[in-house]
């Protein structure tokens, strides 16, 4: 393990540096691409998967109110932990609203730089008087989106469309076509809801598509769930309970009715889905219709919450046990599953601990033996599935640095064995400058040719305005840029650099980009994020040998009172396949 050994060499003195000297966060890879990272665990925006993307972007439009929503809002938005959710409704019950982002960054369970990631997705309007609660509600509102694009002769469009009626509920329309589809109408892929809110016993109800997150991802897990380990957030899974789900095609999400109910602190969701119904309804003939009924129990205190689940569809279900508890800035979390068909029994367990000034110390131990079944499952892993996997993880970061090492090893197979070591580093080189560093080693020493897999990426960003790394980009009107040069060793020696510049204002955003990539062999494809118009993401694999090109520019303006219109325009050119995409949309 050459690799290995030279990166502990780097690293090392390295770490030694960061515990005498402050080092900030990484840049932001985008506009608020850095915020997303922070708050979701992933290493990179190429960890991140579109529907994650669409939860956090609807948040930038309509900032969640957190001094005027309910408890489920809060916790279902997943922006927030049960824990600091929790924190925060103790905190406003004994000293009334929070009135700054300083005085939110001082309640147990947030720190300075979570509250600088999670500021663009909140807004602190408080008409309530200390200890006294005032519902979130708000008039009419309908959002409207529609996307055409061209690629090559194939054309492809998306549309979406939300009616909230503030304190009530919202009604949510979802729908996209795929380049070389046959038919454009109907669309390929489509998701959609009817979501009811109430104050009381009933919390929330959703017809349709929703998301259900439960304890550590054994039982249930709808949506992203990340594939390995850097920040301490990807060492365990945060519980949002039942969402509704309002993507372009709503993959990985359940399609029926679920319902939210709470007692103090006790919780309730009976819910009950339909595999099978969504392909069903988009036209497949060969799709089967099964039934899915399921329930989740839970209590949630102060600083820490316990929870049971349980579901079952035709031969398959599960039922487990999960729990959390924050003790003095330590998290302690795990679950137990059983499988109700093989009677396998699954089981992860961590903590993260804070210690001294800035440092947190991370571990995970998961089994997951190979007759578990991971249907519906999205548990801590460096494997594909929760299922099949034995493993222990560990990791430290501080500022922004981040360093883990994980070793995994098939249950049905004991000599198929994995490492990974991932490290990120950043570096402050002036008040207008940040380089990162990131390294990733995966050794598998079962394997005949991809033995290694070392990657090595290098960010330099620049803002005529200000960029730090702890902190991001400042809110004024800048000038930006970033250069990048990454490289791969697997199979053989791949690499992949690009150039970035553009302008933002607050009515103004535009970019453009040049890439430049030598790729062989398939095994050694690299994966890179391209900026794009919100609503959408995109983070294509490169492989062969070419030059890209892409410019996207987004203008906000107000054409009507009260109306607000942002267009988008991309155009693109990769490989001699050149693609245009127009986006509209509209905030009534």
């Amino acid at each position: 393990m050459k690799s290995f050994t030279s990166i502990i060499a780097i690293a090392l003195p390295l770490t030694i540096r960061l515990a005498c000297v402050p080092i900030p966060v990484p840049a932001q890879t985008g506009e608020y691409i850095g915020n997303i990272l922070v708050l979701s665990g992933a290493s990179c925006a190429e960890d991140l998967d579109e529907q994650e993307v669409e939860i956090f972007l609807h948040y930038l439009s309509h900032p969640l109110r957190i001094n005027l929503c309910s408890r489920s809002k809060l916790i279902s938005s997943g922006l927030m932990s049960q824990y600091q959710v929790a924190s925060l409704e103790d905190y406003r019950s004994r000293s009334g609203d929070v009135l700054s982002y300083s005085e939110l960054a001082l309640v147990e369970g947030f720190d300075e730089e979570y509250v600088a990631a999670l500021r663009p997705f909140i807004s602190l309007e408080s008409n309530s008087p200390p200890g006294q609660k005032v519902d979130d509600k708000r008039g009419l509102k309908q959002d409207a989106l529609l996307r055409g694009s061209v690629k090559g002769k194939d054309f492809s469009y998306g549309l979406k469309y939300k009616l909230s009626a503030g304190g009530i509920g919202d009604i949510s329309l979802a729908a996209r076509s795929y380049y070389g589809d046959a038919k454009l109408f109907p669309p390929s892929a489509w998701s959609g809801n009817i979501a009811f809110s109430g104050k009381n016993l009933l919390t929330k109800a959703v017809i349709g598509d929703y998301n259900l997150r439960l304890g550590q991802g054994l039982s249930l897990w709808s949506g992203m769930s990340l594939g390995g380990f850097s920040s301490s957030s990807s060492f365990s899974r945060r519980p949002t309970g039942l969402s509704p789900s309002w993507s372009w095609s709503g993959i990985g999400s359940h399609r029926g009715a679920a319902a939210a109910l709470s007692a103090g602190r006790f919780s309730f969701i009976p819910f009950i889905s339909f595999p099978g119904l969504r392909s069903k309804m988009e036209g497949s003939a060969k799709s089967v219709v099964g039934i899915m009924p399921g329930v989740s129990l839970g209590w949630n205190g102060r600083s820490g919450q316990i929870g049971f689940s349980s579901w079952c569809s035709g031969s398959q279900g599960k039922v487990s046990v999960d729990g959390r508890w924050n003790i003095h800035g330590a998290d302690i979390f795990g679950e137990v599953a059983g499988d109700l068909s093989s009677g396998a029994v699954a089981s992860v367990a961590g903590t993260s601990i804070l210690i001294g000034e800035g440092w947190r110390i991370s571990g995970v131990a998961r089994f997951y033996p190979s007759t578990f079944d991971g249907s519906w499952s999205g548990g801590v892993r460096s494997w594909t599935k929760t299922s099949d996997e034995i493993g222990v993880a560990l990791g430290i970061e501080r500022y922004g640095f981040q360093l883990t090492a994980d070793l995994g090893v098939k249950d049905s197979d004991r000599g198929r064995r994995q490492v990974k070591i991932f490290a990120k580093i950043p570096f402050q080189l002036s008040p207008r400058h940040v380089l990162s560093l990131r390294f990733t080693e995966r050794y598998r020493p079962y394997e005949v040719y991809l033995v290694y897999r070392t990657g090595l990426r290098l960010d330099l960003d620049w803002a005529s305005a200000g960029l730090s790394a702890r902190y991001g980009e400042s809110d004024s009107a800048t000038w930006k840029a970033r250069l990048r040069l990454e490289g791969l060793l697997c199979k053989s020696l791949a690499g992949l650099t690009y150039l970035e510049v553009g302008r933002k204002t607050e009515k103004l955003s535009a970019y453009l980009r040049g890439t430049l990539f030598l790729v062989d062999n398939w095994d050694d494809r690299i994966y890179s994020y391209e900026r794009d118009a919100p609503g959408n993401f995109s983070v294509p694999a490169y492989y062969g040998r070419g030059v890209a090109f892409s410019a996207v520019g987004g203008y906000k303006f107000r054409p009507w009172k009260r109306k607000t219109l942002k267009l988008y325009l991309r155009v693109s050119s990769k490989s001699a396949v050149r693609e245009a995409r127009l986006q509209a949309v509209l905030e009534i």
